[in-house]
């Protein structure tokens, strides 16, 4: 599973037409192969930002959309006159929201709403600006800082050894405050020392040190010091809760592409992370390791006969008898198209027979009112050998569920080659 997400901003107020024609993009791009599903989620502190989440069974079938026609025709469907702030445009592809690898300069520091004032701090010649990684490397400075720290020069090399572990102290301290004010002094070879008002903002991973050389300075100028400092300060308080955000979106993401889409229950995915998981645990604890492989008997001719929405509600209420008749730790997954699978750990063979049969006595009493047929389920047990595949596992698991159909369905089977 592939999860793509745009992040963007409108710039020009047309918030609520932007969302209705993402929304109406499921018309064009439902029937492309690989597509999986649509989102469209606005920031809760600014709704001019958006992000457009889209899944795919991989990336081929993404590129493959984004090449075509009828992803150009989508962008017919955006209101005219709509602008989006490129600087804001983010594209990820992969399974999760990734962090930014690093600031390439200081607007980087800033979020994308405050563009124009990142330029301004990028050329004043007023007020300096570094920003600075936790151990002190300088990333990238503005025109007026080289005035006052030699390029080529790390930040230590300028200053008096007292204000150098002053200020590597305030750096190390992730929980000091934003927007503290304190005086570096420089000593500039044999010049008199030189003193620094400065103060430290606190980003993402860094520290923006902002300051101006003298400490007595016109009043416009540090009218405009101070109004800067406290305007990047809320807004680090701003990123910091959109990061929050976007961390609890990221984990809605990352559960969704382990679930599957109709009945709830874990997918492919989900289950391969969660054998590796139990098969290293019962090997380093010796414990037990069951699955269950079932198949719904005859599902075709529900389809056929009633209709895949008919099917798709066998399979959901299917779906819910797995899910509750297991335990909290163990992992009910959807394994094809009307096949299910229990992964059981710390479970002998005889007890997880006696689940099988438990869950083919509840399928054999269902009743859904779409579908006057009964329902009903052949289910093959294997217990795990040390040494063992996940495939091999599930394909012991599989035999003994097709000599249950063999037998005449709706019975449980155990694997041959289980250890007494």
């Amino acid at each position: 599973m592939v999860t793509v997400i745009s992040r963007f901003r409108v710039r020009n107020g047309l918030e609520q037409e932007v969302r209705a024609a993402f929304l109406d993009r499921p018309r064009l791009v439902e029937k492309t192969a690989g597509f999986c599903g649509l989102e469209v989620l606005t920031d809760a502190a600014d709704p001019a930002i958006f992000l457009l989440v889209t899944r795919w069974t991989d990336e081929a079938s993404f590129r493959l959309w984004h090449r075509s026609e009828a992803h150009h025709l989508s962008h017919g469907l955006m209101p005219k006159g709509l602008k989006l702030d490129s600087s804001f445009t983010v594209l990820t592809v992969g399974n999760r929201i990734e962090p930014p690898a690093g600031f390439q300069n200081l607007a980087d520091a800033i979020e994308g709403r405050t563009l124009a004032m990142s330029q301004w701090l990028m050329q004043s010649d007023a007020v300096f600006a570094l920003l600075l990684a936790p151990d002190g490397t300088i990333r990238a400075r503005n025109r007026a800082a080289d005035r006052v720290f030699p390029p080529g020069l790390q930040i230590w090399d300028s200053l008096v050894c007292s204000d150098a572990d002053h200020l590597r102290r305030r750096l190390a301290d992730s929980g000091s405050q934003s927007g503290d004010a304190m005086l570096l002094n420089l000593s500039p070879g044999e010049e008199s020392p030189i003193t620094l008002e400065i103060q430290l903002i606190r980003c993402e991973g860094c520290v923006l040190l902002v300051g101006t050389q003298e400490s007595h300075h016109d009043s416009q100028v540090q009218n405009e010091i101070h109004r800067l400092t406290n305007d990047l300060t809320v807004m680090m308080r701003e990123a910091a809760q959109k990061n929050r955000e976007l961390k609890a979106a990221n984990e809605t993401i990352e559960r969704l592409a382990g679930t599957d889409a109709l009945t709830g229950l874990a997918n492919r995915r989900a289950l391969a992370e969660a054998f590796a998981r139990e098969m290293d645990r019962a090997e380093r604890l010796r414990e037990n390791l069951c699955v269950i492989v079932a198949d719904l008997d005859h599902f075709k001719t529900v389809n056929d006969q009633y209709g895949h929405s008919t099917g798709d509600q066998v399979l959901m209420r299917a779906a819910k008898v797995f899910a509750q008749g297991s335990r909290p730790y163990d992992l009910a997954a959807r394994y094809g198209g009307e096949e299910f699978l229990l992964l059981l750990p710390g479970i002998a063979l005889k007890s997880a027979m006696d689940v099988a049969e438990r869950i083919r006595k509840e399928m054999e009493v269902l009743e859904i009112r779409e579908c006057p047929t009964q329902i009903t389920v052949s289910l093959g047990v294997a217990s795990w050998i040390p040494g063992e595949t996940p495939a091999d596992l599930v394909a012991r698991a599989d035999a003994a569920l097709y000599n249950a159909k063999r037998a005449g369905r709706n019975r449980v089977e155990a694997a041959l080659g289980v250890p007494a």
